[in-house]
């Protein structure tokens, strides 16, 4: 999303988000570690983990000790953005299952020794504001008088 409002406006080949994140998926490199991938929505990119390449890493773990398992990664370093929820706003299971997805991601990849970056955007609270100053406004019409009065109650 972030790429594409960079790019709005300007002549690409790339009409909207979700293109954006088909060129994406369709240039990631190679890997026996991944089975498909695919865009939904306005552009999420999704990538299936192939369970060939999870089962004989994990088999070989087992036998020949957790050491062994870490892949040797050609990426130094990665950039894992989840979770991002609007805190103004209530909470619901889909920002659990994304945090813990993107935490389990970021660990895969340390342990394969790569630098994790871990980004999680907390939403925008706009609207929420704009709702709260309207109710001060409602309840303190004279807010120039009510003098701490109105931030106390924000306190509570």
């Amino acid at each position: 999303m972030v790429i594409w409002s960079q790019l709005k406006g300007k002549i690409t080949q790339f009409k909207n988000p979700s293109s954006i994140g088909q060129a994406i998926a369709k240039n990631l490199p190679e890997s026996k570690m991944i089975e498909s991938t695919s865009v939904a929505g306005p552009g999420f990119v999704n990538i299936k983990f192939s369970n060939k390449w999870i089962s004989k890493h994990i088999q070989n773990m087992l036998v020949n000790g957790i050491e062994q398992w870490a892949p040797i990664l050609s990426v130094r370093k990665a950039v894992v953005d989840f979770s991002s929820p609007n805190i103004a706003k209530e909470m619901h299971v889909g920002h659990l299952r994304s945090t813990i997805m993107g935490d389990t991601l970021a660990r895969m990849l340390e342990f394969s020794n790569v630098e994790v970056l871990r980004r999680n955007h907390v939403g925008d609270w706009g609207t929420q504001f704009g709702m709260l100053i309207k109710y001060l406004f409602e309840q303190f019409p004279n807010w120039e008088d009510a003098g701490d009065q109105a931030i106390g109650d924000l306190q509570v």
